[in-house]
This record gives C-alpha cells, structure tokens and sequence, in this order.
C-alpha cells in the first residue's frame, strides 16, 4: 500500500510539472485530487488491520479495526501532571554535626536590611545607607563589582558591611560551601550574619525596590483586615484588595489554576484583635511581583490604587496561604529561623517556596502573615521575561500541589520541624537533596 501511494504521487508530481504553466484551474485539480489520494491512504491506514504494528515511540501495539491515525495519537496525549506523590526515600536527617562561625564585631544593630546584587549601588541602597536607623549587609556574589568600587559608590557606608565571597566562606565556611555561586540563595549568609549581630528585625530586599516599610504599624492594638467569617478555602489572593485596574490580578506564585478563581478573594472585615505578626509584605508600585505569564497578558507597570492612608494591611487567618517574596519583606525575631532561601531550585522559585515552608510553621506558633499597600517602588533591573518564564516552570507544575500538601500535613505530629518538612519536600520532588544537606546546616548555624 505504501508503494503504491508514493507511486501514484509521483505520477501525478509528473503531471502536474507539466501542466504547471497550463492553468490556474487545472493546479487546482491536481492540489484537490491529492488531498483526496492523501484521505483515502489515511483511511486506509486507519481501518485496514495490520497496517501499523507500533506507536510513534517504537512501543508495539495490537492492530484493530479502529485503530486511530497516528495524527490522532499524537494529538491526543497530554502531557503528565505534577502529582507530588512520594517517589523516592526520605533522606537522614538524624546525623550530628559541628559547625562553627565567626562572629564579626565592626556593626551590631537591631535593623538590618540584607541583600545580594551584581549591580551597582542603587537608589534603594543608598537610601538605606543614609538611614542611620538601618545597617545594610550585601552577600556579594561572583559578578558582584568588587568590594572597594561598591563601597566608594555609596554615599555614607557608615552602616553598611559588604560581604565578599571570601569573606563568607571565613565566616560560614560549612553553609558558604554547600551555596552555590551565582545564585540566589548567597542571600542566606546575609541573613546569618544580621541574625549574629543583634537583628530584632530584618528588611529582606532586592536593590531594584526603593524604600522600606514602618515597622510602627505593628504598635499595639493596630488595625487590620482579616477573613470575615469562615473559609474553607487554603489559599487567599491579596492583590485584588489593594485596587488594581485589570479584572484578574495576582502575585507571582499564586497556582495559576487559581488564578481566576473568585473564591479565594474572600469578603474582608476590620478587627484590632491581638495578633503576632511574623512577616510583613510591602507591595510595589510601577513593577509589582506578578509572574511572567502576567506579563505577557497583562497591562505592566502599574501601581496599585491602595495606599498606606487609604487602606489597611490585610492579615491572613491561620491555615490559609498566599505567596510572598524576597524582594520587599519585613521579618520579625521569631520568624527568622524560617528565613532560608532553598538552593537547589531556581531564584525565582526559592522565594516563593520559602513563603509557603514559612506559613506552615507560622500557622503552627500562632503568627501571622500580613500584606500592606506598596511602601516601595520597583524599578525593576532587566529581566528576559521569556526567561522569567523558563526559571518559573516549577511554581507553574508544583505549586498547587505544594499547597494542599502543606495544609494536609498542619495538623500531623510527623513533621515537626524543618528539616522533617525539607526531607518530605525532597521525597516528592520539591526540592533537591541539596536542600535537605543545606537547612540542617542551617539550622545549626543559627
């Protein structure tokens, strides 16, 4: 049948060389006489049993009657879905280890602002070098300018501790080791090093959003907005509060399944009731956090029509998630433990997966998430937003399921600490093997 085909379609190549010059109806009917030469082999192919013995992938396969064309085959499949089932065995976490610091006594200040950054010293930086209320620490990275043009680029350095390569594999040499370079997560010696030298809070920031949020909105007896009645849904989108001019909006790491999702934009109502505040997120004008599919189908910049006169912060309930970032967060003491960025995924990732691991422990000590009308603006440094996309792949595929793992596990006695949950992460496909090495380490290191 084969021979036969490319026969006839030779014969008519031949044919319709000929008749080429001859007339625009007759090309017509040779165009038409092969499509319907093509259907009737592809029907063929498709009835006639014993035809085709194997799939496209070489796997054999049991002729029928009925067997689809392998057009339909491959037309057909979906590509398997994330499941965050477990696939392969919890690693150990129950060995001991030593590990040693070095405590460096030129600052000691109860606010610091860390950063990592292969940039020039930026408006934000100079900002928070200025302000004699903060201590800024930049964990330097491979193409970090070096330490001697940075720092006579900045203003008033006074309070400002640069932190080379070198210098972090001296003082951390353990975790220093065990993060990579020309990564995101050289933040985490950054955050080390506050945590060592008095930090009671810690402004987490990337050097592209200038300004810092007032930690006094926290006082005693402050006011917020919270879920109003009970919510049966684990997680909540925060931006549609703040006033955004588009009919869906979201945070970078919201699951896109719910991403048009109106259930988990509940109704708001104020409260002043005692709370403990674990982390603060600030939004941003002009670029906010949104992923890069928001990008690609959504009006950027924008600002946000909420203010810090106009609107309350927006506390969530326990139990309930929202992503947050590493680009414009305030810590609290005890929520720093919580602060390590994962370094066997992608930068635009770790971020996002710390948010999540953070809230389950934050549910389980009683505090609390809060986001706050923009404090900063972003003037965000050039990003490919196509690579954006690339590097966002795991929040895409896993997030979903992440969440929904995280709120089935809160009230399980099997994972009580972090370490447990990195190694339950790590036997479903979260993070790599890396990371169980990299949080024992720091955990020790605190």
């Amino acid at each position: 049948m084969h021979n036969r085909f490319y026969s006839i379609v030779d014969s008519i190549g031949k044919v319709e060389t000929k008749m080429r010059n001859s007339s625009v109806l007759t090309c017509v009917a040779v165009c038409f006489t092969m499509s319907m030469l093509y259907m009737v082999y592809n029907w063929h192919f498709k009835t006639d049993p014993g035809k085709c013995e194997h799939y496209v992938d070489g796997s054999s396969f049991k002729s029928t009657k009925h067997m689809p064309t392998i057009q339909k085959f491959i037309s057909g499949l979906s590509a398997p879905v994330f499941k965050g089932d477990i696939f392969r065995e919890r690693p150990d976490i129950s060995r001991p280890r030593q590990i040693s610091h070095t405590k460096d006594d030129t600052l000691n200040c109860t606010h610091w602002a860390v950063m990592t950054t292969i940039y020039s010293p930026s408006s934000a930086v100079q900002l928070l070098a200025a302000d004699s209320t903060w201590c800024l620490v930049i964990a330097a990275d491979t193409k970090t300018p070096k330490k001697e043009i940075y720092l006579s680029a900045i203003k008033r350095p006074v309070n400002v501790k640069f932190l080379t390569l070198e210098e972090q594999d001296a003082l951390y040499p353990e975790i220093s080791t065990l993060i990579p370079r020309a990564h995101f997560g050289r933040k985490n010696i950054g955050y080390l090093y506050a945590i060592h030298h008095g930090a009671k809070l810690i402004w987490d920031f990337d050097d592209d959003n200038l300004g810092v949020v007032n930690d006094s909105i926290l006082q005693e007896n402050w006011k917020y907005l919270t879920v109003c009645s009970e919510y049966k849904y684990n997680l909540l989108n925060p931006y549609p509060y703040f006033v955004v001019n588009e009919s869906y909006t979201w945070p970078r790491g919201i699951p896109l399944e719910d991403i048009r999702n109106k259930d988990i934009i509940p109704k708001l109502c104020q409260s002043s009731r005692p709370i403990k505040v674990g982390v603060v997120q600030s939004l941003a004008n002009l670029q906010p956090d949104v992923d890069a599919i928001y990008r690609f189908t959504r009006d950027t910049p924008f600002n946000f029509g909420a203010t810090t006169e106009s609107h309350l912060p927006v506390v969530l309930p326990s139990g309930v998630y929202a992503p947050f970032n590493a680009q414009a967060t305030l810590w609290m003491e005890p929520a720093f433990k919580y602060l390590a960025l994962p370094i066997s995924v992608h930068g635009r990732v770790s971020d996002i997966w710390r948010s999540y691991f953070t809230q389950f422990f934050l549910h389980r000590e009683n505090m609390r998430l809060a986001f706050v009308p923009p404090y900063v603006t972003q003037y965000r440094n050039v990003h490919e937003i196509l690579g954006d996309f690339n590097a966002e792949n795991d929040i895409y595929q896993k997030v979903k399921r992440l969440a929904d793992l995280l709120s089935l596990l809160q009230n399980s006695n099997y994972v009580d600490n972090i370490s447990f949950l990195y190694a339950e992460l790590y036997s479903r496909g979260y993070i790599e093997i890396e990371d169980v090495e990299f949080i024992q380490v720091w955990v020790d290191t605190l």
